[in-house]
């Protein structure tokens, strides 16, 4: 027994290390896991997976009024009547409860075969409003995917500054121990001690409301996942800087592939196909049908004691609108102007997504440029703070100096981490803008 104690006393460390270990690679995502994951269980493009599944089911040449209708429609009708008849020849007649019992059945089938090619147009319409449905399931993957990078960097780099500001703690703390230790041998003094505690206090403020902004980045990946918003996550892509854009090819693919861009000009084909679809209220309508009906009919008072009548119909209706108040001329004339509506928005909505896609081209350069210039300031600072770390110890240096060389230190590795994160953002817009979102992830 005691040696089943021992044992379990010297593993229970390697479990502890093995479980640690375990949950961390549980809580290691890259960008791509996290993107396979949202595709699949985001709510959003389930919405919208169900909204195109229901275009895809209108898109029927019946709801198109291709098809014929058929209806059968069957009757059974019991009536209980009163009477006394009183005719002309003085006879005379009286029933009470007199029972009327009547049945009937009837197949129709009804096939408009001409409506001015409205049916036509509107298979057409219902083609493109499937095609938007799909633009939108599109849109929102790209939205939720361009969500989901832009979170996913901003928790590295929120991250990397985390582990600058421990760094910086550590330091800090090395610092206050230091001159605790000093003023203990009489080799400084008080202030210096509140001075360096003042310093490291500061730093753990950092600290603290760093990993308070890690935790909410989180929370919001994981909620646009779909997963435990408390669970922990460890982004492990860096962020690598793409420095191969071409401005020309952008504005190619993006009047190609841009997602609203594609959908404003199905938008425009399903205003011209509303246009033919009112023009065939101007024709005449033509229709062709045909019924097969039965009748059976038993009295107990009146003339007809009972009969029975079955057999089909046939024949051709043409119904033509001479005059209703000029609607469907006022309706082809909306519909003109909301093509031309339409064609406006498409010109817009082009001359909105290069301005966008340049601005963002212009930024993407901008933040780069910046990346280089911090990525140098960030080795010159770091190696200014080695050397006054060393100054420091050997008393060459004042607090005020060191702080105010950590302080730059600090300062540097968060312009670098800010100006990499913005030059990442502007990488995800432009090819979001450009259609080029999902086919790079």
């Amino acid at each position: 027994m005691l040696n089943t104690l021992r044992i379990a006393r010297l593993l229970l460390p390697l479990v502890a290390i093995l479980l640690v270990g375990t949950a961390q690679a549980q809580a290691e995502f890259s960008l791509a896991d996290l993107v396979a994951r949202a595709l699949q269980e985001n709510y959003q493009i389930r919405i919208s997976r169900n909204m195109e599944q229901t275009s895809v089911n209108n898109n029927t040449i019946g709801n198109a009024g291709m098809l014929p209708t058929v209806n059968l429609t069957g009757q059974r009708r019991t009536a209980v009547n009163n009477s006394r008849q009183q005719f002309f020849t003085g006879d005379s007649q009286q029933a009470n409860n007199a029972k009327s019992n009547s049945t009937s059945a009837d197949l129709e089938v009804n096939w408009i075969v001409f409506d001015g090619l409205a049916m036509f147009a509107r298979r057409d319409q219902l083609a493109q409003l499937e095609l938007l449905s799909q633009g939108d399931t599109r849109f929102f993957m790209e939205q939720t995917v361009a969500d989901l990078a832009t979170a996913y960097y901003q928790l590295k780099q929120e991250s990397q500054l985390l582990a600058v500001f421990r760094q910086t703690l550590d330091v800090s703390q090395a610092r206050l121990a230091f001159e605790e230790r000093a003023f203990e041998i009489g080799t400084s003094n008080m202030l210096d001690v509140q001075l360096a505690r003042v310093d490291c206090n500061t730093d753990s403020s950092l600290v603290l409301n760093q990993q308070a902004q890690v935790q909410e980045i989180t929370i919001a990946i994981n909620r646009l996942i779909n997963r435990d918003l408390t669970a922990a996550l460890i982004p492990t892509d860096s962020i690598v800087l793409r420095a191969d854009f071409s401005l020309p090819e952008l504005l190619a693919s993006a009047r190609i592939n841009n997602t609203q861009l594609s959908q404003q000009q199905l938008q425009e084909l399903v205003a011209m196909s509303q246009v033919e679809i009112n023009r065939g209220a101007l024709f005449p309508t033509v229709e062709v049908y045909g019924n097969y009906g039965f009748n059976r009919q038993a009295n107990e008072v009146g003339f007809l004691q009972s009969s029975r009548t079955f057999g089909p119909e046939y024949g051709i209706r043409v119904r033509f609108n001479l005059f209703s108040g000029y609607q469907e001329k006022i309706a082809e004339q909306n519909a003109h102007i909301n093509v031309a509506t339409t064609r406006l928005q498409t010109q817009d909505l082009d001359q909105q997504v290069e301005q966008s896609l340049r601005v963002a081209y212009l930024r993407w350069q901008t933040s780069a440029r910046q990346a280089r210039l911090e990525r140098e300031s960030v080795e010159a600072a770091n190696e200014a703070l080695a050397i006054a770390r060393r100054q420091y110890e050997l008393n060459a240096l004042t607090n005020v100096d060191f702080r105010v060389i950590q302080l730059n230190a600090i300062n540097a590795e968060t312009r670098l981490l800010a100006a990499q994160y913005a030059a990442k953002v502007r990488e995800i817009e432009l090819l979001r803008v450009s259609g080029k979102l999902l086919e790079e992830g």
